[in-house]
């Protein structure tokens, strides 16, 4: 009788848990001549993920940003906490390179392949 209420728990945790989602890296490249604050977040499973931000500095690169969900970006100027930036991330299994350039004033994402 233990035995198989045993067996029956072990199969119903087994099932109940999803596989890890493969998480595709995203990684920022300051190419403005100002500190950029840059913070990606998510909605996966219905809950929203914030990363933590990451100052970029100018010729700067962010590490690798690994959330999963449908991502969304949003980038300000160091010294002001108003987005400058804020647009949806392209859906991808690739990893991505996405370069910030512009001014302080009008920034914009430009994808760029990664170097490996």
């Amino acid at each position: 009788m233990i035995l198989s209420a045993t067996l029956s728990l072990f199969a119903l945790l087994s099932t109940a848990q999803t596989p890890a989602p493969t998480v595709s890296p995203i990684t920022f490249k300051n190419e403005t001549p100002i500190p950029v604050l840059v913070q990606v977040k998510s909605i996966f499973n219905g809950q929203l993920l914030r990363d933590r931000p990451y100052l970029i500095k100018p010729g700067e690169t962010s590490p690798p940003i690994q959330i999963p969900g449908t991502k969304s970006v949003s980038i300000s100027d160091a010294k002001s906490p108003r987005p400058i930036v804020q647009l949806p991330l392209p859906q991808t299994n690739e990893e991505l390179l996405i370069a910030i350039v512009g001014t302080e004033k009008s920034m914009k994402l430009e994808l760029r392949k990664p170097t490996n």
